[in-house]
């Protein structure tokens, strides 16, 4: 999958643009890379961006999927909206999924969108994150989110275990209710986050994919739609300048952590083994040398603001989402705030040493300052400048990078 991102959309939606765009960025390529959908836009219609893309994304989709047409790749590369869950909901007096449809804000142009896809034989892509269930409600039945809960909801007579069977079919639903009850539907994104938030950990990854990996492997589908189910996992590896603005968990959603490493077993075969992940062969880190709040330093700050401003500028061009409520890093007092800070922006600058200065108050250390589950992390390094250190020589497993890229 190919994707056009939301600043995009506007642009897409001159053909002229549209042709160009499929020139350079698909049929260059489609000789040698096997491409089957270009994502036109991401979760466009979320609330969060108030209506920003409502009117840019059809046409743009339109005209997409027109240029691949004409440059004769259409009927095997289809364009695709991938939209986020709360494009469709079941209403308040009767919320079981059987009763899906789409928003009534958007109605018209989800009519619009489905009907397009429909006619080009394309699929329906939605996101769906059962962590979102939890983290958007204090009152959402934690098990009800995993596949091994004691929760569950009645629909006429049908059961529902999870609440990722229950959004699916929700939008089944929602599509039927359009005349399209029979449209193919894939899994753009599904996965849950390791950091950042209460129910952002490894426990509650490892129970999520334990269940979703054998599910997916045995074609058991959902009450709707039984059988294979084309599913993409979010993600592969944390991306930590990733925006946080939907909350502080976005930059922990890999199954690997920054350098490659696996954070929990995983059978990716979905055979249910608890399998060790194989991580990034020879990872090289730069020296094992750390940023801390200077112990001598506190006692002569100019005030607390100062200490505040020097952790706030490093947090800012840096990443500390793991220091939030909840989070592996949340349970540190001031000096650990701090410490916790300036490092990160200190490896962000690879170890500069004017990067572990903030007016006086930080100090490098050779001592590993981790405490408990909060772990101070060593950037990784350069090969080439002379300044790494060897750290883990495991290879990558070819097999675990396609099947997380694969649909399952």
């Amino acid at each position: 999958m190919v994707a056009i991102p939301n600043d995009q959309l506007k642009a897409m939606g001159s053909y002229n643009r549209a042709k160009d765009w499929v020139r350079r960025n698909i049929t260059r390529f489609n000789d040698d890379i096997k491409i089957k959908y270009v994502a036109v836009g991401n979760e466009p219609f979320l609330t969060s961006y108030n209506g920003s893309f409502i009117n840019l994304t059809y046409p743009a989709l339109f005209n997409i999927q027109k240029a691949l047409n004409e440059a004769g790749v259409g009927d095997f590369i289809k364009a695709t909206v991938p939209s986020n869950a709360d494009v469709y909901s079941s209403p308040p007096d009767n919320p079981v999924p059987s009763a899906g449809t789409f928003r009534q804000d958007i109605y018209e142009e989800m009519r619009l969108i489905v009907n397009f896809l429909a006619h080009n034989k394309a699929p329906f892509t939605v996101n769906i994150y059962p962590f979102l269930s939890l983290y958007l409600s204090s009152d959402f039945p934690f098990d009800y989110a995993f596949f091994n809960g004691q929760n569950t909801v009645n629909d006429n007579g049908v059961v529902y275990t999870n609440v990722f069977d229950a959004n699916f079919d929700t939008l089944l639903a929602s599509l039927k209710a359009l005349g399209h009850g029979d449209m193919e539907v894939i899994v753009g994104e599904v996965g849950w986050p390791t950091d950042g938030d209460k129910n952002a950990n490894v426990p509650n990854a490892e129970r999520f994919y334990a269940g979703l990996l054998p599910k997916l492997a045995a074609n058991r589908g959902t009450p709707m739609r039984p059988g294979y189910i084309e599913v993409y996992l979010f993600g592969f590896i944390d991306e930590d300048a990733k925006s946080i603005a939907p909350g502080n968990f976005e930059r922990h959603w890999g199954i690997f952590k920054y350098d490659g490493q696996p954070k929990f077993p995983a059978d990716l075969s979905g055979e249910g083994q608890k399998k060790a992940l194989t991580g990034a062969q020879n990872v090289q880190y730069l020296q094992s040398q750390w940023c801390m709040l200077n112990p001598n330093a506190i006692s002569f700050s100019n005030s607390t603001n100062q200490l505040g401003d020097n952790v706030n500028y490093a947090c800012t061009f840096s990443d500390c989402t793991a220091l939030g409520y909840g989070s592996s890093c949340g349970n540190l007092d001031e000096v650990g705030n701090a410490s916790y800070a300036f490092n990160m922006y200190f490896q962000v600058q690879n170890q500069k040493a004017e990067a572990c200065d903030f007016e006086g108050l930080a100090m490098i250390t050779t001592r590993n300052i981790s405490r408990d589950q909060c772990n101070f992390p060593i950037q990784i390094g350069d090969p080439t400048s002379g300044h790494c250190m060897y750290g883990s020589s495991v290879r990558f497993g070819l097999v675990s990078m396609l099947l997380l890229f694969m649909g399952l």
